[in-house]
């Protein structure tokens, strides 16, 4: 529902900038494998974001996005070399204790 109205301010952007290019040699002119993989991926993550959002509980959901955050940060570091702080080791720290305390359900078993 949210991607409609940017499908039409950019369609609306494109028209008025690139009607003439667009009439003479299409729509999915220079369209190559890797801007169909760049959408595919985009679609396929969008639709794992609405089964997750709508089967999931909120504390679940503000896991998920934490982990997200966390994984993130760790292919930012890999792909692209940037150097990770402290409160990040200590953010996911924090996240992977959280994400074990909420799925055990014996805990009391190891604590008392």
């Amino acid at each position: 529902q949210l991607a409609i109205v940017s499908l039409c301010i950019l369609g609306l952007y494109a028209g008025i900038h690139d009607f003439s290019a667009i009439m003479e040699k299409g729509l999915f002119y220079n369209y190559s494998g890797a801007a169909f993989c760049s959408s595919l991926n985009n679609a396929v993550g969008g639709l794992i974001v609405a089964a997750v959002l709508r089967y999931a509980d909120s504390v679940l959901k503000g896991y998920a996005t934490a982990v997200a955050v966390v994984l993130t940060g760790i292919s930012s570091s890999i792909l692209f070399k940037t150097t990770l702080t402290i409160h990040h080791g200590l953010g996911t720290v924090n996240v992977i204790i959280a994400v074990l305390l909420y799925n055990s359900s014996s805990l009391d078993d190891f604590l008392c």
